[in-house]
This record gives structure tokens, C-alpha cells and sequence, in this order.
């Protein structure tokens, strides 16, 4: 038996672990005690890896569609197809007809290679990841304001904050040893103030909890930047030296009242004073968002809310404070800094004729400089404008709003590849599937939600899949392009990605072997950086005004349905409904329904229901909660229940995120 160093490839947090090695499998999962954020432990998911490493249902073989039906073919087979038809359809219509899904799931050495196959073999920057579908709102607005679109501190420093302001995210069951981290910070006599719709596992744990009105966000927001400027509690120092705009801010919030903001949000006017208080005159204080911000008609705007406030009060730049989007995946914020995105090369280098011409020159090829598809826009486009796919690790079948829609036009492609470690909903539309290696059968780097980049070792040889390093250089290759793709091992990748993301520069295999490293790291920062602007440079951040507006009520449709997650399945299942402990515990899901619509309706618990929207229906079955009246909420893990079926293709104008937490539905009995 042999221990192999990894990493957990579930959540954000990135888990340290070993993966216990014999007799040519993964025989079971070690926490790893060393490791700076999780400290030994690891969650019910993570514990379970094995299970899913070793699944019975992982691809061994390629797969081509032949008469409407999916069969086995050889690699080279495979790939040649693949090659031929993306040529094809470049040549035929165009090299924006083609699109690509980049993944999480995959290493940032991968999450490079794909985004450069994109935009050299492809012509495209038609290139995007999962972080569309959840905090690109965030990067977004923080990019706007600060000028850096991730999290600014660290696990390591938040339990030294004296207030933690958790809004729209409930950590405990989605980054649940990252909680363990925040919860550290009451020992020491800080307090966690909750603001969600649900009362969450986050909320149960937390010294204050508010429970605001879905889709308000932005308001709550505004009236603590409301009640702080009256009372006078904004740092004027801090924003004298390091902050443009505060007069127009402060001018556009006048013209609305705090009880109408309070009303809106559904929180009382002494109770959001007191949260304002205890933020703005903690020592540090630190916000939490999450998708309950993000995934919003205006989610760029209530994170645009969120970001004045660390400003108005001072809370960048030191322990225990700053603006924290929690990621929701292993490696989202590793494909973002790799450029899997249509309006930024890797680094977060703009589309600029200077960038192309660097990028042209690193690669030794044409580059696209228009700005690409988003990956609503993509799926959107398809048939007029998108004419194949290539979906790399991602499942839109099922994690697409609008689902019945989303369907259709992947039906609809004249081609689509599909790249993954198990046959998923969207796998069986593909022409062509390519089996993946899973994270314990390849080395390369991941980045977590706080910036941490880690090494991961290779703990097993692929039976039958291709690592996704492997598999897009061979389409490459296939295509004619040998010389852009010549690279032979990931750490050869690492090395032209320290040359093109300057927040690498300074980051090596042979340091992350001794210890994870946090960017930047470069000449000013030779040992990366735990908090983002900690330095005693002035600083140039930007107040944003923002637009107070909220979703339209629809008489059709009285219930607002929320989404949300549970601690033991993860977002489609792929990875956690092929574990059967996990499945036992959490085997279906189920609509929440306060006790007071439920008898309204004449609905009892355990009862089947049919939940219908303006886009769709389903049936799952009912069960009495605590949700608010007005208010149902389900889990969006089930294919047997997609809730996706009934959320509407509506997205945030700015960063084209899905407003997945703005579905309106109305419940009906089924009949006997």
C-alpha cells in the first residue's frame, strides 16, 4: 500500500488528503493533518472518494453516435472524428460557430490547454466555465471595484474577524470544513450574522440570523450603506486616501428611504440597525457571499452593494475582513485564471490588440480579438449561430436553466463532443464521448476559492479514459497543430503558464511539493500572498452607485421557488449519487412548503406534488417546513427531479448569469 498526496476535487475549499493506494486501486481516503485549511479533516464527500474513483459506471472507451445510438470505437477513430468535424464546421461556417465548455473538474495545466486549443485550433474565444452559472456576478463587480475579481482573504485569517456578514451562502453545507475555519472566529468572541431566506444549517450556527425576502439582497445591503453614512460610521480616512466616487454614491443613496428598503427586504428597521452597528465598528469585519447574491435578475448589482460597504467601513486589506465569494467548485477559480473566458486571456489579460499580439507571440498563431459567447450565449445561439460543442466536464442537461429549452438546442447542434468520466445526461446527446480521467488518475495544479494553488499527485494509471491534458493535445495534433501543442507533461504547461499569468510568475512544482502557495506570487510577492491589498500602497477602488430593483411579482405564479444544496450530494450528482452511503442518507429530493401554504393547498407531507412555471413542471414530493410563507425551496441534485425544468433563461445583464434564485412557481395536486 502507498499514500499519494492529493487534493479533494468536490467544493471550493480544496481539502488536503492521501489517497491510499493497492493493489492498483484506491483502496480509501486520508485526511491530511499538514494542510493550512482543513487541518486533518474532511467532509462526508470527500471521505467517500474512493467509491467514486472506482465506480463501475466510469467510461473505459470512446463512444460514436451511429444510427441514434452511442457505441464503443477506438481512440484514434475518435479523435479523428472530432478533428475532421470541428475543421468542417470552422471551415463551413465560421470559427465563432464552435463553442467550448472548459471545466472545473480539470487541472489548471488542462484549464490552459483547452482555452488555448479554443483560440488557436478553434479561432474562437467562444471559451467560458462553470463560474457563469455562479460568480461571475462577483468577479464582475469586484473587478469593477477593486480591480480583482476574487476573494480577498484567506481561511487562515478570517476566524480573526470580530463579525463575519455571511449573505446568500450557506457554507456549512457546501464548504463545511471551510465553516469549521469561520466558526473559529466566535471562540475568540467574534460573531457570524446570517443573512438568507432559509433558515440553514449556516443560520442555526450563527450568533445573529436575518431572513430576508428573495431577490432583496441588494436593498439590505443598501440600507447598512444607509444607516452607517447617518450615523456617521464610515472610515473617511480610508476613503479619503483610497476611494473615488463616495459623494455620488452617498447622493444616489438619498433618494430612497430606508423604510422602503427595509420593507422591501422584509427586516425591521431596528434590527438592521443593529447589524450595521456591529459591522461597521467591529475591529475587522468580513462579508461571505454567495449564490443566493450572485444568481439574480441584478446579481452584479448586489455585489456591487455588497463591495461599498468594505469600503465605507475599511475592511480591506486586513486580517480578518475583505469581500469573499465562496467558489463553488474545486478548480472555478483556477479555469478563470487560466482565461476559460470569452472576454479575457489567462491572467485576466483584457481583450486588447496588446494582449492578442502577446498571446500571437507566445503561441505562434492567429488569434480571435472579438469578444466571445458566454456559456448562456452559447447555448442560446445554437442553430443560428453555434453549429457544434465541445463540453468538457460540465452537464448543461441538467445544470442549465430553462432545461426543456436547453435540451432542445443541444439536440438541436450539428455536433457536440462530450468530455467526461461518467455517461451524464448530457453525455448521451454527444456524437462523440471521450472517457476522462478522474483527479486520482493525473498530476498537475488546482486553485482554490481563496487563491491557494496545490499540487496533485497521480495515484493510478487511466484504464481505458485519457487525461484531458492527453486528450485535447492529441485533437490538437489531429487538427495541425504540433508545434502550439508539444508539450509532453503538465509541469511543462505550469511553465508556459508562469510566463502568461503573471499571478503565478513566482510559483513552481518544486515549491508547491513543500507547501500550497496563495497569488499572487511574483517578484513583489516572492511567497504569495495570504490577503490582497495588505500592502501600505494607496489604492485606486472605486464606489459603485447602485440600482435598487427587484423582481416583478406574477399572480400565475404566487410561490418563489430557491435552490439550494445539501451537504451530501453535490451540484448534478455526477461525482456523489455514485456513492451509495451518500445516497442512503440523501436518496431524493423534496419540495419545502411552509405549513401555512400547505394547508392552503390542501397538501400533506410526503404527499406528491406537481410544481409548474412558466417554463415547465415536474412532481416531487411535499414536505411541511420552516420555509417562509410564500416561499418553496428544493435541492438541485436530482435528475428525477431537475428543478432546472422550471427556471426561466433570464440572466443578469451584465455577467449572463442564470437568475436561478428568481423562479416563480404555483403548486397543484395531482389527481387520484
Amino acid at each position: 500500500m502507498k499514500l499519494v498526496k492529493s487534493v479533494c476535487p468536490y467544493c471550493g475549499v480544496g481539502c488536503g488528503l492521501f489517497l491510499k493506494v493497492g493493489k492498483g486501486k484506491i483502496i480509501g481516503v486520508v485526511p491530511d493533518k499538514d494542510h493550512p485549511v482543513s487541518k486533518g479533516e474532511l467532509c462526508i464527500k470527500g471521505a467517500a472518494l474512493d467509491n467514486v474513483v472506482n465506480s463501475r459506471e466510469r467510461l473505459r472507451y470512446p463512444l460514436i453516435k451511429k444510427n441514434g445510438k452511442l457505441v464503443k470505437t477506438t481512440w484514434e477513430k475518435a479523435i479523428k472524428a472530432v478533428a475532421d468535424k470541428f475543421f468542417e464546421i470552422k471551415m463551413k461556417y465560421g470559427q465563432n460557430s464552435l463553442g467550448v465548455f472548459s471545466s472545473a473538474k480539470c487541472t489548471n495545466e488542462e484549464n490552459y490547454l483547452i482555452q488555448k486549443f479554443a483560440r488557436v485550433c478553434l479561432g474562437t474565444n467562444n471559451i467560458d466555465n462553470c463560474t457563469r452559472l455562479c460568480h461571475a456576478p462577483s468577479f464582475s463587480a469586484m473587478n469593477e471595484e477593486l480591480h480583482r475579481g476574487a476573494m480577498t482573504n484567506s481561511y487562515e485569517d478570517l476566524p480573526e474577524a470580530d463579525c463575519i456578514l455571511i449573505i446568500g451562502s450557506n457554507p456549512a453545507a457546501t464548504q463545511p470544513i471551510g465553516f469549521h475555519r469561520l466558526l473559529e472566529c466566535q471562540k475568540r468572541g467574534g460573531r457570524i450574522i446570517t443573512v438568507d431566506v432559509r433558515r440553514s444549517e449556516t443560520a442555526e450556527k450563527s450568533n445573529l440570523f436575518l431572513q430576508i425576502n428573495p431577490g432583496t439582497d441588494v436593498f439590505f445591503a443598501a440600507a447598512l450603506l444607509k444607516i452607517i453614512l447617518s450615523e456617521g460610521k464610515e472610515n473617511s480616512l480610508f476613503i479619503c486616501e483610497n476611494v473615488s466616487g463616495f459623494e455620488e454614491m452617498k447622493k444616489y443613496l438619498e433618494k430612497y428611504p430606508l423604510e422602503i428598503m427595509a420593507k422591501t427586504c422584509g427586516v425591521s428597521e431596528t434590527l438592521l440597525k443593529n447589524v450595521a452597528y456591529i459591522y461597521a465598528t467591529a475591529k475587522s469585519s468580513a462579508i461571505i457571499n454567495g449564490m443566493g447574491v450572485t444568481q439574480q435578475p441584478f446579481g452584479v448589482e448586489g455585489v456591487l452593494a455588497i463591495a461599498n460597504l468594505a469600503l465605507l467601513t475599511g475592511n480591506i486589506g486586513k486580517p480578518g475582513s475583505g469581500i469573499n465569494p465562496l467558489r463553488g467548485c474545486n478548480n472555478v477559480q483556477g479555469s478563470c485564471d487560466m482565461g476559460c473566458l470569452p472576454d479575457f486571456y489567462p491572467g485576466y489579460a483584457p481583450l486588447s490588440e496588446g494582449t492578442v499580439k502577446k498571446f500571437q507571440a507566445l503561441w505562434n498563431a492567429e488569434l480571435p480579438v472579438e469578444k466571445g459567447f458566454s456559456e448562456t450565449e452559447m447555448i442560446e445561439a445554437i442553430g443560428e449561430k453555434i453549429l457544434g460543442m465541445y463540453i468538457i466536464g460540465e452537464n448543461p442537461a441538467l445544470s442549465h436553466p430553462n432545461l426543456n429549452e436547453t435540451e432542445k438546442n443541444l439536440k438541436d447542434l450539428e455536433f457536440l463532443v462530450v468530455q467526461d468520466m461518467f455517461l451524464t445526461e448530457t453525455a448521451r446527446l454527444a456524437d462523440v464521448v471521450l472517457p476522462a480521467a478522474s483527479f486520482a488518475e493525473k498530476t498537475g495544479t488546482v486553485t482554490n476559492t481563496e487563491r491557494r494553488v496545490q499540487l496533485i499527485g497521480q495515484a493510478l494509471k487511466p484504464e481505458g479514459c485519457k487525461t484531458d491534458f492527453e486528450i485535447v493535445n492529441l485533437i490538437a495534433k489531429e487538427m495541425g497543430f504540433k508545434k502550439q501543442f508539444a508539450c509532453k507533461k503538465p509541469e511543462e504547461i505550469f511553465s508556459e503558464i508562469r510566463g502568461a499569468v503573471p499571478q503565478y510568475s513566482g510559483i513552481t512544482y518544486q515549491r508547491l511539493e513543500k507547501r500550497p502557495m496563495q497569488w499572487p506570487c511574483n517578484k513583489e510577492n516572492p511567497d504569495g500572498t495570504r490577503i490582497i491589498f495588505s500592502d501600505n500602497k494607496k489604492k485606486d477602488f472605486v464606489f459603485y452607485p447602485v440600482v435598487l430593483k427587484y423582481a416583478r411579482e406574477n399572480p400565475d405564479y404566487p410561490l418563489k421557488l430557491i435552490s439550494h444544496r445539501s451537504l451530501e450530494q453535490y451540484n448534478t450528482g455526477t461525482f456523489s449519487r455514485k456513492v451509495e452511503a451518500l445516497n442512503k442518507i440523501r436518496p431524493e429530493n423534496f419540495l419545502e412548503v411552509n405549513k401555512t401554504d400547505a394547508a392552503k393547498l390542501s397538501i400533506a407531507d410526503n404527499e406528491t406534488v406537481k410544481v409548474v412555471s412558466e417554463f415547465g413542471e415536474l412532481q416531487i414530493k411535499a414536505k411541511i417546513s420552516d420555509v417562509p410563507i410564500g416561499v418553496v425551496a428544493a435541492e438541485n441534485h436530482f435528475c428525477e427531479s431537475p428543478l432546472n425544468k422550471l427556471t426561466s433563461s433570464i440572466v443578469d445583464p451584465v455577467s449572463k448569469t442564470p437568475a436561478y434564485k428568481s423562479c416563480r412557481v404555483r403548486i397543484e395536486k395531482i389527481a387520484q
